[in-house]
């Protein structure tokens, strides 16, 4: 292909009358062929060109759309987390309320219980203190039958009469198993 630099260096050999004219209709010729070349580069170059120009439009569309989903995406994140935030304080709410109603409940019948196990140990002290009396009424009674027998017999009784008077005695003062006792 011919460039602006060949066509200022042409030169033309003299003819009588000017120029030779084939050398000019040659070079003319060329001149013309890298002209229509360059025309049709140059219109194939702009095709291209709109096609690019067409694309980065698109492009540049497709970016906006980009940033608007973006943009709807934060938001709808940040509405998300607000949402499970709430959730979450509702749920942590409704746990410790359970939580006190449980622990209160609980405390209400462990105050029931302790009543409860006061009033036995009283029933037990009761019953225990009712034992001994009709056991002392008894041997009071067994004392009072006359003996018929032996003197040894009755060292022996009265031997009996004082073991049966220390056991009371003994289990008068013995603590209950709770540590408390029942004098």
């Amino acid at each position: 292909m011919i460039n602006a630099k060949d066509v200022t260096a042409k030169q033309f050999d003299k003819a009588t009358f000017g120029y030779k004219p084939e050398d000019v209709d040659d070079f003319l010729r060329e001149v013309a062929m890298t002209i229509s070349q360059l025309q049709k580069d140059k219109e194939e170059t702009e095709k291209k060109m709109e096609v690019l120009v067409d694309k980065v439009r698109e492009y540049k569309n497709d970016e906006e759309a980009l940033k608007a989903a973006l943009i709807g995406a934060q938001k709808q994140g940040k509405l998300v987390i607000a949402e499970a935030e709430e959730t979450a304080k509702k749920i942590i709410a409704d746990a410790n309320y359970e939580a006190d109603r449980i622990i209160g409940s609980t405390r209400i019948d462990i105050v029931k219980e302790k009543e409860c196990l006061e009033k036995m140990k009283q029933e037990v002290s009761d019953f225990k203190s009712n034992l001994l009396d009709m056991y002392r009424e008894h041997l009071a009674m067994l004392t009072k039958i006359p003996d018929f027998d032996t003197e040894d017999e009755e060292d022996e009784e009265e031997e009996e009469e004082a073991a049966v008077d220390e056991e009371a005695t003994r289990v008068i003062e013995t603590p209950a198993a709770d540590g408390s006792s029942f004098n």
